[in-house]
């Protein structure tokens, strides 16, 4: 239980800003940019240092890796705490982003290691999907409780760097009453600051009350293994990175998960820089990826539960098969509409999101356990380790398209990326 509220902060404090980024852009004047590289800082942090807290988890035992972990987030949601001036403060976000990517090493390496470790054999893919699936529904939280104590604001985001702005700023308003555009409203600046803050607080608080309790009690491993090969000595780190770089099964799957679920999660941070231009608010947004995050994190402990059945363990494949071809279909759908090929509906635009990501998310577990089982005796964290390093590393680049282009021309290929590499990602899964 420690292990998956772990996994579920560190999720909410990955994923804090896109929700608000609409409010973070007003109040800080960020670019897309600068938000995306918030995540983009996490992800790099991660690749660095995924291979050191593997070998923490294999060599030191769980405890370390999740008190290390715990440490790392608690320091990480503090840091947004501090009482900086706004030029200052966006590098303590980017130093926070930092430790996140540390702290979530442990959250995404460990899963496949604790269902090993604490679980008997017929219970280890639902276990595995259990670790996995609550830093989803943490991410889904952050769309949730962003858009609960920040909110939703109006404003005219051309008039942000304008001379009305530079007029009211004394005052910590901004006023749009009276404009050409007929749009009345009145933005206030200070009351957004406080309410970012106090989001910061929340998420601080959290974290500090999880590394309490990790600090007091999380053993390693149950006073007895729950089957003999939990307690039999696997191959060791080095040997075991060697033997997953040899082998080509291990290749297909690292491509054919890591490039679909990769640009698939980065892609939900920046969800309303992609569909604002279509008129979709921040909230509508925020309600959109808790949903769809919520529907893929169900999706993956009910195709794990389906895994778990002796007539189904042996079609794996078949499974991963059916999944990203539903999934696949669903994006393309999703594609059409926000390029507005077909009609725009915020009903269908729900529909196709939700689907994806359930169909999408639900593979999680499934690449977990074929990639355990087809590298054995290698080590549940190392296959786990490399699995995420290629989630992460199709994921950076995504995000710094946001840099190369504006952000109309970069919404359509971004879109338009998710298309081809889930077809990809499909072809893969037929080899």
């Amino acid at each position: 239980m420690m292990f998956s509220m772990l996994a579920f902060l560190q999720g909410t404090v990955w994923n804090t800003w896109g929700p608000i980024s609409n409010s973070a852009q007003a109040v800080y004047h960020w670019s897309d940019f600068e938000i995306g590289m918030f995540i983009n800082y996490a992800d790099i942090a991660f690749v660095l240092t995924a291979f050191p807290a593997t070998w923490l988890i294999q060599n030191k035992g769980l405890r370390y890796g999740v008190v290390t972990s715990a440490a790392f987030l608690t320091l990480c949601s503090g840091i947004r705490c501090l009482p900086l001036p706004d030029d200052v403060f966006i590098w303590a976000v980017n130093a926070a982003s930092v430790l996140n990517g540390v702290s979530s090493c442990v959250v995404n390496v460990a899963p496949p290691a604790i269902s090993a470790i604490w679980f008997p054999m017929e219970e280890r893919t639902t276990a595995t999907a259990i670790g996995s699936i609550f830093a989803y529904l943490g991410i889904a939280s952050s769309f949730l409780i962003g858009s609960v104590v920040v909110g939703e604001h109006k404003y005219l985001p051309e008039l942000i760097n304008s001379s009305l702005i530079n007029a009211t700023s004394s005052l910590d308003i901004f006023s749009t009453s009276g404009t050409e555009n007929n749009y009345t409203d009145l933005f206030n600046i200070g009351e957004q600051r406080k309410k970012i803050k106090t989001l910061m607080y929340l998420e601080f608080g959290l974290c500090a009350l999880l590394l309490l309790a990790v600090l007091i009690h999380f053993p390693s491993r149950p006073p007895k293994p729950p089957t003999v090969s939990a307690a039999v000595q696997r191959s060791n780190f080095l040997p075991g990175i060697l033997q997953l770089f040899r082998s080509v099964q291990f290749w297909l799957l690292l491509i054919a998960y890591g490039v679909p679920v990769g640009i698939y999660g980065v892609f939900g941070t920046v969800l309303n820089a992609n569909l604002g231009p279509d008129g979709i608010t921040q909230d509508e947004t925020a309600w959109l990826g808790f949903y769809s995050t919520v529907g893929g994190a169900l999706a993956g402990l009910f195709v794990s539960w389906l895994a778990n059945k002796k007539v189904l363990h042996h079609h794996f494949k078949f499974i991963l098969f059916v999944l990203m071809m539903v999934a696949t279909l669903s994006v393309l759908w999703f594609c059409l509409l926000a390029q507005t090929i077909i009609p725009l509906s915020i009903d269908q635009l729900y529909v196709s999101a939700i689907v994806s990501g359930a169909f999408l998310n639900g593979t999680i577990p499934l690449f977990f356990e074929m990639a355990a089982e087809s590298c054995y005796p290698v080590t549940e964290e190392i296959t786990c380790c490399m699995m995420v390093i290629s989630n992460n590393l199709f994921g950076v680049p995504f995000l710094l398209i946001l840099a190369i282009k504006s952000i109309e021309l970069c919404r359509l290929d971004e879109l338009g990326a998710i298309r081809c590499l889930c077809i990809e990602s499909t072809s893969l899964n037929t080899i």
